[in-house]
């Protein structure tokens, strides 16, 4: 990594700091250039604002993400029966995106906490981030429908809404309200009863 990238990083790594600590509003442009121990021009050679740097926060949280819990169909094909390599297939995203919320406790704070309520011009980005989460909901219940493993009776607009809720949900209460015992979790754990209860919810089979 070139130095100017490694600059760079290291403000985007502040700027999180400061958002999750201090929320956007209350975040000044000086308060990511003390923690970054740079001068005040240096951050203006990267960024034009402070809207800038919480933006493109936001995009690297939404590609981020996309890269965790990409699946190789590969992997879930074999002799086993076909149900087991369906829940493995679920069991896969619920445990990647579980960890994206465990191991980063300031982009947690931001994505679940922080960019809600943020001003009109970051709700776009907002909306692209649950956008990508719902599309892959969609996109897994209806190959789980293809496939016969979820009935075709289930409402794919109103499931897949409903399971993208509960994900947020249950990750804002397990990393951001109970975030003090974030190390004492077992993430494979939590995700096998997240599995159980998304297989129950969708009647797969």
């Amino acid at each position: 990594m070139k130095k100017g990238e490694k600059t760079r990083d290291r403000l985007l790594k502040c700027a999180e700091k400061a958002f999750s600590k201090k929320g956007y509003y209350e975040t000044q442009v000086s308060d990511i250039v003390k923690l970054a121990h740079v001068a005040k021009g240096t951050i203006y050679q990267y960024f034009k604002n402070k809207e800038e740097i919480f933006s493109t926060l936001l995009e690297t949280y939404i590609h981020a993400w996309e890269k965790d819990i990409a699946i190789d169909m590969k992997d879930f094909v074999g002799n086993k029966p076909a149900i087991d390599y369906a829940l493995e297939y679920l069991r896969h995203r619920l445990l990647k995106t579980a960890a994206f919320f465990s191991e980063n406790q300031d982009r947690t704070n931001i994505v679940l906490r922080v960019g809600v309520g943020v001003n009109e011009e970051f709700e776009p980005i907002i909306r692209k981030f649950e956008s990508k989460i719902l599309q892959v909901v969609v996109h897994d219940i209806e190959l789980a429908q293809r496939q016969g493993h979820i009935p075709r009776s289930i409402n794919v607009e109103l499931a897949s809404n409903a399971v993208m809720g509960a994900i947020f949900r249950l990750n804002y209460y397990l990393f951001v309200i109970n975030k003090k015992s974030i190390s004492k979790m077992n993430i494979t754990a939590l995700a096998e009863e997240g599995v159980a209860l998304v297989a129950n919810t969708l009647r797969m089979t």
